[in-house]
């Protein structure tokens, strides 16, 4: 049932969270809080006083670059300073209530049985490489760092040591089995899942075999494959594809795809990529059925996706 409910969406959304804890305190639970922020809009749509306080900062870590040729949406937040002040304060509104969850488990004393997770869908370029927005905020979709990496926090005081940053590389299929065998709970058709626990790293343990990662990501028709050192990036099904060295390039500035020394390793991570994706890949769901012709509607992977 669809309600209207005034106030602001983020603190509607934490008082909802605290209400289920209340509910629940005195019994096993898993709550999934899921915040809108800091999606758009971000102009005359978050607290004032919030917005406000950025009113002097110098937004040093979001270059204001030349528009990327692919851009296509948020087009009106290039050199608009109060997208900025807009998106900074969307984080910190949401900030400030996660704050206000973990005190309630502080109060009800369940801080130290509770295992508290937090992390995004996506990621996000606020100028970066001439974008605002995420994969789909150009067209064809893209696959650079700010687009694909994400926050990923977990704490649970007296169990994960506190202050610990682990360099190796998770994906969001790792996920499911990390939180079950943190459970001690089995995982479910174990024999075929793309993802593997990565609890030792939390643990701040040992782990050996994740080594030689690949983390492999989908928005459509675009695919990718980013070991330590290298990235590929494949649209199906006419291009334009491209090949980063991640080491020498972070920035991803230089697209070595047409560069001949790089021919074999091309070759070796496109099969690698598709050799994964044919494994793993639920054809209902796959993304190459897009034929990449018409540009992303903003309502989701599902839409996405046609019949053959």
């Amino acid at each position: 049932k669809l309600v209207n409910e005034p106030g602001y969406v983020t603190n509607l959304i934490t008082d909802e969270a605290l209400k289920f804890i209340d509910a629940h305190m005195d019994e096993p639970f898993y709550l999934s809080v899921h915040y809108t922020a800091p999606h758009s809009p971000w102009i005359n749509n978050h607290p004032k006083e919030i917005v406000d306080s950025y009113d002097n900062c110098p937004f040093e870590t979001c270059p204001q670059e030349p528009r990327h040729p692919w851009a296509r949406f948020n087009l009106q937040c290039f050199g608009n300073r109060e997208c900025l002040k807009g998106y900074f304060a969307a984080v910190t509104a949401m900030d400030m209530d996660v704050g206000r969850i973990l005190d309630h488990l502080e109060e009800y004393g369940l801080r130290d049985k509770t295992l508290v997770v937090f992390m995004s869908d996506n990621g996000f370029s606020c100028g970066h490489h001439g974008i605002w927005g995420k994969g789909n905020a150009t067209w064809p979709r893209n696959m650079y760092e700010n687009s694909i990496k994400v926050p990923c926090i977990f704490s649970h005081p007296g169990r994960i040591p506190q202050g610990k940053v682990q360099t190796e590389m998770v994906s969001a299929y790792d996920f499911m089995p990390t939180l079950l065998e943190y459970l001690d709970l089995p995982v479910p058709n174990a024999e075929n899942l793309p993802g593997t626990s990565f609890l030792p790293l939390l643990l701040d343990q040992p782990m050996e075999g994740r080594e030689k990662v690949v983390i492999f990501d989908e928005y459509g028709p675009v695919r990718m494959i980013r070991t330590e050192e290298w990235k590929y990036v494949h649209r199906y099904p006419n291009g334009p594809n491209e090949l980063y060295d991640l080491v020498n390039d972070p920035d991803e500035r230089r697209n070595l795809i047409d560069d001949p020394p790089q021919k074999k390793r091309i070759e070796e991570l496109k099969a690698e990529m598709e050799a994964w994706f044919a494994r793993y890949v639920v054809p209902s769901r796959d993304g190459i059925i897009d034929d990449g012709t018409d540009p992303p509607d903003h309502h989701g992977q599902t839409r996405l996706v046609r019949n053959k």
